[in-house]
């Protein structure tokens, strides 16, 4: 039996619910499918429902939201109508690189640093504008 192909793409909706909060920080809310934190997603059909098993990342080896990821994953998986179990697993071991993310998300995060940042220093001001040097 194949998973149902509206319920894989439900799957990663609901995964890109979840926000990375660093990215929350950075001015540039991303769910984990924009950040390219979502490895392999495994949808096995049964007859009490989907069994939903996905791989998470994280973004260096000291993020502490590893558990944070985990368990709202599951949750808002658990939530999808038709599914009966869902776990996340991060991988430790996976080494994230920037370019994992969405393309459109990169092109927003920049457009994002961009306004932050003071046109002739490149430095980041808390208010956008430019920073006078003294």
């Amino acid at each position: 039996m194949q998973p149902d192909p509206i319920l894989a793409a439900q799957v990663r909706q609901a995964l890109e619910t979840v926000i990375d909060p660093c990215s929350r920080s950075a001015g540039a809310p991303a769910g984990l499918v924009s950040m390219g934190l979502v490895g392999p997603i495994e949808i096995e059909p049964r007859s009490d429902g989907a069994h939903i098993r996905v791989t998470l990342f994280i973004t260096e080896p000291g993020c502490m939201m590893g558990a944070f990821f985990k368990i709202t994953a599951e949750s808002v998986l658990a939530a999808l109508p038709g599914v009966a179990a869902a776990s996340a697993n991060i991988d430790y071991g996976h080494m994230w690189l920037p370019t994992q993310m969405s393309a459109d998300y990169r092109e927003r995060l920049a457009r994002v640093r961009a306004c932050h940042r003071g046109p002739d220093t490149g430095h980041a001001t808390s208010s956008g504008t430019q920073q006078q040097g003294g």
